[in-house]
């Protein structure tokens, strides 16, 4: 590998970097594979030589042999896992994202508020995935979902539910808005319909921020006598019970 494409792949480790090149990394056999399976264009794949037989074969064009020194620089985990692909960002217009939601299942988004940590949105968009939500909105402050934790935590799930980061005024002409908090109408005595479903950072929540005024605040009742519920989880709760009664469960 030439020292020229080793630091534009080493450098999407910055979200400035992703940005600018539209591109960004998917490591590990299962990974990959979800990605090759998805709409999302893959640039370039590289991999070890005991990682061969993982390389996809409709990929194999685009896929090159390096060296375990040269993976363990470019890799972004703390174990180099061998196999990797560069792999462009694709643009999300809020309106697809609105458009997936109307056709979804559940007729429900997801919107991440300051979401700061990696593991929380990418399970955001694994809950989304699993309950039917047809796509996920972040605001300014949230983590960048294209980030290879994010990415990883999501399980495949990225490449399927669209994610895209919308201003507030965006957000605030979209109707049908529910914000999780500590006060607020039990989960299971909401009507659900359709529309959005606001999930805020923990240690945060909203403060300070200008939710749009229709909001229903929504609480999720606590028996025991932990502080707060991880964001992730929270979601999953709420999509459960959204999912139950649509379905039918």
């Amino acid at each position: 590998m030439d020292k020229t494409t080793l630091h534009a792949i080493r450098a999407l480790r910055r979200k400035k970097e992703r940005s600018e090149q539209g591109r960004f990394v998917v490591e590990g056999d299962k990974g990959v594979a979800e990605l090759v399976e998805s709409s999302i264009a893959v640039e370039r794949m590289y991999y070890v030589s005991a990682m061969e037989h993982a390389v996809p074969e409709s990929h194999r064009h685009l896929s090159e042999q390096i060296s375990i020194k040269d993976m363990e620089r470019i890799s972004q985990m703390n174990t180099a896992p061998g196999l990797l692909a560069v792999a462009s960002i694709p643009n999300r217009l809020p309106e697809e994202v609105v458009h997936s939601v109307a056709e979804s299942p559940m007729s429900f988004g997801l919107i991440g508020c300051r979401l700061q940590d990696p593991g929380n949105l990418g399970t955001l968009l694994r809950v989304a995935d699993w309950f039917g939500f047809g796509g996920v909105f972040i605001t300014e402050g949230t983590v960048d979902p294209w980030n290879a934790k994010t990415v990883q935590a999501s399980m495949g799930s990225i490449f399927r539910v669209p994610v895209t980061e919308v201003s507030m005024e965006y957000l605030h002409t979209l109707s049908g808005h529910f914000h999780l908090e500590m006060q607020g109408t039990p989960h299971a005595e909401v009507d659900w319909k359709h529309g959005w479903i606001w999930v805020g950072s923990e240690s945060h929540g909203f403060e300070g921020m200008n939710l749009p005024t229709d909001s229903t605040a929504v609480h999720i009742p606590r028996v025991g006598a932990a502080e707060s519920l991880n964001a992730g989880v929270a979601a999953a709760i709420v999509c459960s019970e959204i999912a139950r009664r649509k379905a039918n469960w």
